[in-house]
This record gives C-alpha cells, structure tokens and sequence, in this order.
C-alpha cells in the first residue's frame, strides 16, 4: 500500500483558553429555568424526598421502580374506570402526575393529554349551547 493511498482520521485539536468560548447564559434560557422549578408545596416536597433519597445507596433506583409501579396502576386504573363507574379520567391524570415527579416522558404525555381532553370539553360545551 502506497502512503498516498492510506485513509487518515482527521486530527482534533483540543480547543485552548483562547479559542474556548465562554457560554453566557441567555436571558430567556434563565426564565425559563427558573419557571420549571417547583414553586408548590408538593414541589418542594418532592425536592426534599429526592435529597433523602439520594443520600440512600439504591434508593433513586428504588423510589423510581416505586413511582412507575403506582403510577402505572393508577393509569391503568383510570383506563378501566372508563368503561367502569368512578372517576377515570381524574385517576389517569393522577398517575401520569405521579408518574411525572421522576419521569419526563409522563409529564410530557400528561401535558399533552390535559390540552386534549381541555378542546374536547370546550368542543362539547359549544356544540351542547346551539
């Protein structure tokens, strides 16, 4: 193999202080920051069982194995009472909020879901009024 035919990786270099920059954050980054932190009493709640928690080898691992296991009978639950007698649509609503406290893809789902059954019940309301 000639020299001229071998594939070379390219070369990183690793960035120094002067062609490191600096990220400053920017204004609305901050907002929204500060608007995602828990501002309730149930907020605060959560932050503190998180600490405690954390200080407990295996206890994040433990408390989230906890939370998707009531949660997600409190879904399923609530799926079942829509067909059932009680209160479904309060128990889905319960478990993606508990579901939500350690999981980003429940609060997600739950925000999601919220808007849609908000349209449904605004499409409801209009079309019951003529």
């Amino acid at each position: 193999m000639d020299s001229t035919d071998e594939v070379r990786a390219p070369q990183t270099v690793a960035p120094t202080d002067e062609t490191r920059e600096v990220a400053t954050p920017e204004p609305e980054h901050d907002e929204i920051a500060a608007a995602e932190k828990h501002h309730s009493a149930i907020g605060r709640r959560v932050d503190a069982l998180h600490e405690r928690v954390d200080a407990v080898p295996g206890g994040r691992l433990a408390l989230r194995i906890a939370v998707g296991v009531v949660g997600g009978l409190l879904v399923l639950a609530g799926i079942a009472m829509l067909v059932l007698p009680g209160p479904g649509w309060l128990a889905i609503f319960l478990g993606l909020a508990v579901l939500g406290t350690e999981f980003a893809v429940a609060r997600r789902v739950n925000d999601w879901l919220r808007e849609r059954v908000r349209r449904m019940w605004a499409w409801w309301k209009a079309r019951r009024s003529r």
